[in-house]
């Protein structure tokens, strides 16, 4: 098993992956396959490379849908079998389980608010800051062809210490990255999020992060990207780890897309998103005490 701070770095790279913001492209849809890997030290040190998301994508008319056909996730929000459907012009991300035949409903503009909601309800016992940011995006000019398609190649680094306090104690975990993306401008009308984030006002924790990330990723040519690796260094010391992750868009097509599939099945239920969070972190234990990979 990987260890836990590249299980998150996971669990968090697969719902940002999922959150494809999108903009009208005529009315031309669009149908793609997607693969993300993960390079990290499991719990005995030893490096490994594992496969953690394939999933099946499509988008029309500012819509979009990502079904998970193969995920680490042990169910729940983001498992296999589930899917993710994006509204572009409502600003929702919607998790749908068919065998549980229930859907989620998350608000993107909501999100940073929902973080800070959860940091004042706690009333200073923990909070959460992030300071010494620094992002910076290299032009690297044209890059090489990627399943057929020209690309322009952009080097991001991202610097950052996290600082959590609780109940009076601190711990500071300075942080690290450099992302290489190669954009395809042919392909301009499917957006990655972490890229254009759809928050136009960023707020929360992350908002000074996400705010220099969106006036760096504003200097990039529009497009698809089609391979990001990004590798990230965090923790100090003996805690210091070093994890890579790759994802790559293969397979693209265009074709017209009927407006059902970016819709949720009649009878299915709504969940709270607590809800749905906090099955799928029951999940993850379960898996764990019982010594899953």
């Amino acid at each position: 098993m990987m260890n836990s701070a590249l299980g998150r770095s996971i669990r968090s790279s697969l719902f940002v992956t999922s959150l494809v913001a999108t903009r009208v492209l005529g009315a031309q849809g669009l149908s793609y396959d997607m693969s993300t890997t993960g390079t990290g030290p499991d719990r005995s040190g030893t490096v490994m490379t594992r496969n953690f998301m394939s999933a099946h994508g499509q988008f029309q008319g500012g819509n979009s849908r990502l079904d998970i056909t193969e995920s680490m996730a042990p169910g729940g929000m983001m498992g296999t079998g589930t899917y993710m459907i994006t509204s572009g012009s409502k600003g929702t991300v919607t998790s749908v389980d068919p065998a549980k035949r229930q859907y989620t409903v998350i608000d993107i503009a909501e999100m940073g608010k929902t973080a800070n909601d959860m940091q004042a309800a706690l009333g200073g016992i923990a909070k959460m800051e992030f300071t010494d940011i620094k992002v910076d995006l290299q032009d690297l000019g044209a890059g090489e062809p990627i399943d057929g398609y020209a690309t322009y190649k952009y080097k991001l680094t991202q610097a950052f210490t996290m600082k959590m306090t609780m109940m009076g104690h601190s711990i500071n975990s300075p942080s690290t990255s450099t992302t290489e993306i190669w954009v395809a401008p042919q392909l301009d009308g499917l957006m990655d999020p972490s890229a254009r984030p759809m928050v136009a006002t960023p707020s929360g924790p992350m908002a000074e992060l996400m705010r220099q990330l969106t006036a760096q990723y504003g200097k990039m040519k529009k497009g698809l990207p089609l391979k990001r690796i990004t590798t990230s260094v965090s923790g100090e010391g003996a805690r210091q780890h070093t994890t890579t992750m790759t994802s790559t868009i293969t397979n693209v097509k265009k074709s017209a897309i009927s407006p059902s599939v970016f819709e949720v099945p009649s009878g299915y239920t709504k969940v709270d998103i607590a809800d749905a969070v906090g099955a799928s972190a029951a999940a993850a234990q379960a898996k764990a005490q019982h010594g899953k990979p």
